[in-house]
């Protein structure tokens, strides 16, 4: 089996409900068990993939990519003042 690793240009924090759809839907589009991957200040930098004997289409890593990005600006837009 072959890991691969899908890396965010800008990693974001992500609630727990957001960080497992992203897993959800990175395993819809590669058809691969994928995993969050965090640093160590709690930001999300990646989802790790576990592929078959091929890597994951570019077109499912640039689905997994602007998904992403549509969870951080999701998030973004929830942060008004009050």
């Amino acid at each position: 089996m072959t890991e691969f690793r899908v890396t965010f240009k800008r990693p974001s924090k992500l609630g727990q409900d957001a960080a497992l759809a992203l897993e959800d839907y990175a395993r819809a589009v590669s058809s691969c068990n994928a995993v969050v991957v965090k640093n160590k200040g709690g930001h999300v930098t990646a989802v790790q993939l576990a592929a078959g004997a091929h890597p994951p289409s570019s077109e499912s890593i640039q689905e997994i990519e602007r998904f992403f990005d549509s969870l951080v600006s999701e998030s973004a837009d929830r942060l008004g003042w009050s």
